[in-house]
């Protein structure tokens, strides 16, 4: 034995005394080749990351990846150059020990990049949307933002249901002058309708922000503030009509209670969907939850033909408000203003979509093989 040296061997399971017949044949391939071997096969950060790098289309799919992150947080399109990849590099140089050139050439993210690829996603995701609502029900809410050029932008979001959830997406946004009247703006609705083959059938109820804008008040004067309440609750009073006078069957929030119903096939289809134990099962999660099950629709249709009505009728003000703040964000971040690509990446800001990268990427193959990325 050297000095200094630690003896190394192989660990087997087996006893060395043991390892006589059947049991040397088993580890004759390890025998004389010990540590050098294991070695070898153990797989390297080098191993991983060539096995990764090589592959063409990681650096563009990176590209696509990070490129909606911006989007999703709001930042300047520049931050993927001045910032991103410089911290890519610092980690792959500091931590990983990786000379970083390599990886970092083959993730474009300059500013028309990250730009082209925000498009890109976006107008996947409405492709998407449109034709999963040509064959669903859905409601519509409208929303208007004013811009810095005395113009309006009309927001349209949709809310629908899909995959025994209830979803609200950013349908399309649109220019409009200021003084545009609801007439037009349905002409705007109906075109958009038709160009994506959305039948017209399909929208359930429409809701529009008819409240006036809040202006700060001077006067001192108490009669002021009296009227301007008194002015804001016949504005709700009128804006809410048909929630105020609207009436939700009682079974649609409790299908298991003592209920009373006049019609003949509600009432049928009530005292049948009152013998399911298996769904009862599930009306602990919650109304919502229960109606969204896959096998109401089929076995119950007219008890679902009208909760799916209230279901998607409602849309709530947490996309509005957040459409708003993504409008104001990304004007003031945009020096030039294109409008369409603002729409497309207000898309990005607020969907819980996902895009398919997959299919962006089998679309860039031939560019990719022209230097065109």
């Amino acid at each position: 034995m050297v000095k200094g040296v630690t003896p190394q061997g192989v660990v087997s399971s087996h006893g060395t005394a043991a390892m006589t017949g059947n049991r040397i044949s088993t580890n004759s391939n390890f025998f004389g080749k010990g540590i050098a071997m294991l070695e070898d096969k153990r797989p390297t950060l080098d191993r991983m990351f060539a096995s990764t790098s090589q592959r063409n289309d990681d650096g563009l799919r990176a590209s696509y990846n990070i490129s909606l992150l911006i989007a999703k947080s709001g930042k300047p399109h520049t931050i993927g150059e001045k910032l991103i990849l410089p911290a890519v590099e610092e980690v792959l140089k500091t931590v990983l020990h990786k000379p970083a050139s390599d990886i970092i050439k083959r993730i474009p993210l300059s500013n028309n990049t990250v730009e082209r690829r925000i498009d890109e996603m976006s107008s996947d995701i409405e492709s998407f949307l449109c034709n999963y609502l040509q064959t669903t029900h859905l409601s519509l809410q409208l929303d208007e933002s004013t811009l810095p050029d005395n113009a309006a932008l009309l927001l349209v979001y949709v809310r629908f249901i899909m995959n025994q959830g209830i979803y609200e997406e950013l349908l399309f946004a649109r220019t409009l002058i200021t003084d545009t009247k609801g007439e037009s703006v349905f002409h705007v609705l109906k075109d958009y309708f038709i160009e994506k083959a959305i039948p017209l059938s399909n929208i359930i109820s429409v809701a529009t922000d008819g409240a006036p804008a809040m202006t700060s008040c001077q006067e001192n004067d108490v009669s002021t503030y009296v009227q301007h309440l008194n002015a804001l609750y016949s504005d709700f009073e009128s804006g809410c009509e048909d929630i105020l006078t609207m009436v939700i069957p009682p079974w649609i929030i409790n299908p298991y209670g003592d209920i009373e119903e006049t019609n003949v096939i509600i009432q049928e289809e009530l005292t049948e969907l009152s013998t399911n134990e298996e769904l009862k099962v599930q009306f602990k999660n919650g109304y919502q939850q229960f109606w969204l099950q896959n096998n109401i629709p089929v076995t119950y249709p007219v008890l679902w033909n009208i909760a799916r009505n209230f279901l998607i009728s409602f849309p709530s003000s947490y996309l509005l408000e957040r459409g708003f703040s993504a409008v104001t964000n990304l004007l003031t971040k945009k020096k030039e203003t294109d409008w369409t690509s603002l729409a497309e990446e207000i898309r990005l800001t607020l969907t819980k979509l996902t895009p398919n990268v997959d299919n962006l990427l089998l679309k860039h193959q031939d560019k990719a093989a022209h230097g065109d990325r």
